[in-house]
């Protein structure tokens, strides 16, 4: 297979997934997970305009600050030129965007390779169209962070297999530590991929082990600065999640079959036509097929389980699927090609999961960046569940929060959010602006979210009880100083 025939496909792939994420990214200010908010651009906010909401995650150095530091470079470039946090926000979806096309450039190259241009043409634009791609592509969660780095490291194992350049092995090698050092669950994943990298090459194990322990050790220095002991995130996220069950007592538990009901609920018909296709091209990838059963396989034995989890093996599967879609459409009439096409691809697109997540606290966000262009002193905070969370990256350094448990808080605000006609508003207030929770499928609305605020205010931002969430009990013991982010 000549390059040069590849050239249009993969330019035309490349360029509807960018184009279509993109105006995913800008159009839809959604957020998937809460961990993304809190966990991640929140961290990366208070580095950057030097307050905001703590998590006990990072009150006990279970996560890593690999992920906020990221966030917060183009977060810090942006405030340099304005001094709202909206445009940094902006950028890092963008930029995220651009992370995820690695997964696209991987899917057009396995078509060619195995099926010419033709297979080229439906892997590509497949993976470039998959709805959980281009869904997860703008969000900074390790699972999606990941699977950009785990899925073109597979890609180099597969092109390195029966050739004498090491280069490959070691950009495997490199790509695989970062994806463990980002996502420790994906250690069967990186396992499998390394075992096909090296064989029973002795030349390509000293090199490879090396490279992949470069950044793992890069992370394990980094907790060592932030949290003063080396690879405390690592450890300390198994120790609390997995042998104290802190995740599955608190944030739910599951049964192993979670994930299959749920992919069936995203994907509907298209979930079986997927699973076939994608054993079809394991059959040519199984490096691919094995990483992405193994992705699978252990976090059905992890108590608490969330289809995100899984995001890494979707991001394999799917370009395998266009593999094997590509082979089954080769010798087939055009009819049949459109029928194998059209049972695979309009199963996710009429799922009512995509139309929940495509505006998932879209509401939210536009809700509170109303409120934070006011610049408000004090905000309390007196409602947020599972269809509305607090975005509180959209406001600057001036505000500062107060929860629901303490009423109004230990000074008095100059703005509410709540639930309307579930808090009692103190006179003065005026009711501005007004929002629906997310929408859940079979589930009731309930009252809309409003925001009220002074028409004159004198607030200063003094001593507050401040704003918090779910504090597991047993993480308690475990608090430790940041020092990232205290100051000396």
């Amino acid at each position: 297979m000549q390059p040069v025939r590849l050239a249009t496909p993969l330019m035309v792939s490349l360029s509807a997934a960018l184009v279509l994420r993109l105006g995913i990214a800008v159009g839809f200010p959604n957020y998937y997970a809460p961990d993304e908010v809190f966990q991640y651009i929140e961290q990366a906010h208070r580095l950057v305009f030097g307050q905001g909401y703590v998590p006990w995650e990072f009150q006990t150095g279970l996560r890593s600050w690999v992920i906020p530091l990221a966030l917060a470079a183009p977060m810090a470039l942006a405030h340099c030129f304005t001094p709202s946090p909206l445009a940094g926000l902006v950028l890092i979806r963008i930029l995220l965007c651009i992370a995820s096309l690695p997964i696209v450039y991987c899917a057009t190259k396995w078509g060619g390779r195995f099926h010419g241009t033709q297979g080229a043409w439906i892997a590509g634009l497949l993976t470039a169209l998959w709805p959980d791609l281009w869904l997860m592509a703008p969000h900074p969660l390790e699972e999606a962070l990941s699977a950009d780095l785990l899925v073109p490291a597979i890609y180099l194992v597969e092109a390195s297999r029966g050739r004498g350049d090491l280069r490959h092995v070691a950009l495997a090698g490199v790509l695989l530590g970062l994806t463990f050092a980002l996502r420790e669950q994906l250690a069967p994943a990186v396992a499998v991929a390394g075992v096909y990298l090296c064989g029973r090459n002795a030349r390509r194990w000293l090199l490879a082990l090396p490279m992949a322990a470069l950044p793992v050790l890069c992370a394990g220095l980094l907790d060592w600065f932030t949290w003063g002991e080396m690879f405390r995130s690592f450890w300390m996220n198994i120790y609390l999640n997995v042998i104290l069950g802190v995740a599955g007592s608190y944030f739910d538990s599951a049964p192993p079959s979670y994930y299959l009901f749920n992919l069936l609920y995203d994907w509907l018909w298209g979930a079986l036509f997927l699973g076939y296709f994608a054993w079809c091209g394991a059959r040519k990838l199984p490096v691919a097929g094995l990483a992405a059963v193994a992705t699978i396989a252990v976090h059905c034995c992890i108590a608490h389980k969330e289809l995100r989890f899984i995001f890494p093996a979707v991001a394999l599967l799917v370009p395998l699927a266009g593999v094997g879609l590509a082979g089954l459409c080769a010798n087939r009439t055009m009819w049949q090609k459109a029928l194998l096409t059209a049972g695979l691809l309009t199963g996710p697109y009429m799922s009512p999961m995509l139309y929940m997540m495509l505006p998932w606290q879209e509401n939210a966000f536009r809700l509170y960046a109303q409120l934070a262009a006011r610049h408000p002193c004090v905000v309390s905070i007196q409602h947020w569940d599972r269809g509305f969370w607090p975005i509180l990256p959209v406001f600057d350094a001036a505000t500062r929060f107060t929860g629901a448990a303490t009423g109004i808080g230990d000074v008095e605000p100059d703005a509410i959010v709540a639930a309307e006609g579930t808090a009692s508003i103190p006179p003065g207030f005026i009711r501005q602006s007004c929002a629906r929770e997310g929408w859940i499928p079979f589930k009731q609305r309930k009252p809309d979210v409003c925001f009220w605020t002074r028409p004159v205010s004198s607030c200063q931002a003094g001593p507050i009880t401040p704003f918090v969430l779910v504090y597991p009990p047993a993480a308690q013991a475990f608090i430790i100083r940041d020092r990232l982010t205290d100051a000396p």
